[in-house]
């Protein structure tokens, strides 16, 4: 596939490569290619007969399902700004939205027109998706659907409905908005990122490169597709070799399992928490997943420890990639054929090094770039680099100093030039003076052998001032005492860091995408 900065321009290319070959799986319906590109204008002529034009934004909440992909397709073709959000917000959440970014429409399922009435989002602004949508036979573990609100438009119905007449906006600039994406706000208010045509096309294209990808592979969606995840290494990655996207409608262990037998994909990218669930998943056997030969990690750290487990389950090398929302995809990753070394201090692995066309720096406290070795914030510039939040302007000038993007994340480069990642500048914890990374802790947690899950965060103190508090989750079958757990660090770490408070649970708080919620393991619970 050649390259472009043009969304569009990518998937006309992928068009004209893969024109009746399949370009959607979900479970048992195929979507060729020809057909996305059909629909996908089918819908782009919807938005422009409802008066959505130019730069207007559309909401998007949806499951991994076929709509997602034609509705974002037909946004692009309509000059429409997608801005997908998450099928588990509630009216709250949704209201913030709505205020800040004033959409025109929004395209959801139909248990999600509760939420959407309590916004008080109007009804005949409202598309709605049907989860069995584009299939021959019903899938497997789909919600019981509400009927549709009278005045709501059907999505198939649109789509069927389409005139066959091709779509294109008259902006063609690269730099035009295609996406807003909001921050997860695991470390305050979400934030509308907006990305770009050019954006999008570097983080699509990275990933094709990174796996080697073509028409003849697949990519499995296993992150949600209204994650960044989703839309540069899933649907981006897909586009850009002109091969197929496997939809499950959300992660179900057993269910992707089952999905990777039947439409045999070769690549994917999820968080280490996910993977870890596949693994640990009663279905899982080595064979069936034989047609993956890539599997990439994203979004959360990777214990060394987690990722031994799943590379000798899978037969596959881990690979980790480093990016956030701003940065569209990856900056920093793991170069093909090597292994990333383990930092022997805090036992963490590393992120990877720069990829090609990316520039990262670590800046110490007074801006200049720190020593080999020196924890500072690390900073990047690329191709892939978002320039603006949504109406934000004083947050968007702080997050960038001379062009570089600052990732608010800790980290240090080592002299071959891996680097590591150290913890959020927000989540250090300062214990009677001392400097402490949660990240350490939780990586020498990790290695405990009762230990499935940990976060560690700082908690009020009033001797030390802040004290150290770990909240794991165990594996199945294995008993552990809190006692036996801090024991096991004392020996291991430095007093000052050692958690002072731990608590068992069932299961961390996490997002979709498997970062663990830190804000939430302080309190009670």
């Amino acid at each position: 596939m050649a390259e472009a900065d043009d969304f569009l321009a990518l998937f006309d290319a992928a068009v004209c490569a893969s024109s009746a070959r399949p370009a959607l799986h979900y479970f048992d319906g195929t979507i060729s290619y020809e057909a996305l590109d059909w629909h996908s204008d089918a819908f782009a002529d919807y938005l422009l007969q409802r008066g959505l034009g130019e730069g207007d934004r559309m909401l998007v909440c949806l499951q991994n399902v076929p709509g997602f992909v034609i509705a974002f397709l037909g946004a692009a073709k309509a000059g429409v700004v997608m801005v997908p959000i998450n099928p588990m917000y509630r009216e709250r959440e949704l209201r913030g939205l709505i205020d800040d970014c004033a959409p025109s429409l929004l395209v959801c399922h139909p248990e999600f027109q509760a939420v959407a009435d309590a916004a008080g989002f109007p009804v005949d602004r409202r598309v709605v998706v049907r989860a069995s949508d584009r299939q021959r036979e019903n899938p497997p573990l789909l919600p019981e659907e509400p009927s549709i609100a009278d005045g709501a438009a059907i999505f198939d119905a649109v789509v069927l409905a389409g005139t066959g007449k091709a779509v294109r906006p008259r902006n063609r600039d690269a730099r035009r908005p295609l996406l807003m994406v909001y921050t997860s706000g695991t470390t305050g208010k979400p934030k509308g990122v907006v990305l770009s045509h050019a954006n999008l096309c570097a983080g699509a294209d990275f990933y094709r490169r990174a796996a080697d990808l073509g028409c003849d592979d697949g990519v499995l969606a296993a992150a949600p597709l209204f994650h960044v995840t989703g839309l540069s290494g899933h649907i981006g990655a897909a586009i850009a070799a002109a091969c197929p996207l496997v939809l499950a409608y959300r992660f179900q262990p057993d269910v992707i399992l089952a999905e990777v037998e039947r439409h045999r994909p070769t690549f994917t990218v999820a968080a280490v928490t996910a993977l870890s669930a596949l693994i640990d998943s009663p279905g899982f056997a080595r064979e069936p997943i034989g047609s993956l030969r890539a599997l990439f990690s994203g979004g959360a750290p990777i214990p060394p420890p987690l990722a031994e487990r799943i590379g000798t389950s899978t037969g596959l090398s881990l690979r980790n990639v480093y990016g956030l929302t701003e940065t569209t995809a990856p900056v920093i990753a793991t170069p093909g054929g090597t292994a990333s070394p383990v930092d022997s201090v805090s036992g963490a692995l590393a992120l990877g090094k720069p990829i090609p066309g990316s520039e990262v720096v670590v800046l110490a406290e007074d801006g200049a770039p720190a020593e080999e070795g020196e924890v500072g914030e690390i900073a990047v510039r690329g191709p892939s680099v978002f320039a603006s939040y949504w109406q934000k302007p004083h947050e968007t000038e702080a997050a960038f100093r001379d062009g570089w993007f600052l990732t608010g994340d800790m980290g240090r480069r080592d002299q071959a030039g891996w680097y590591f990642l150290v913890d959020r500048k927000k989540d250090m914890i300062v214990a009677s003076g001392f400097k402490i990374w949660p990240r350490e802790v939780e990586d020498l947690l990790y290695s405990h052998p009762a230990v499935r899950e940990a976060g560690v965060v700082g908690v009020a103190d009033e001797y030390r001032g802040e004290t150290v508090k770990a909240v794991v989750s165990l594996h199945a079958g294995v008993s552990c005492t809190t006692d036996e757990i801090m024991a096991f660090c004392r020996e291991r770490m430095a007093a000052f860091k050692c958690p002072r408070i731990v608590e068992i649970v069932d299961e961390l708080p996490k997002t979709l995408t498997g970062k663990v919620l830190r804000r939430e393991l302080s309190g009670p619970r």
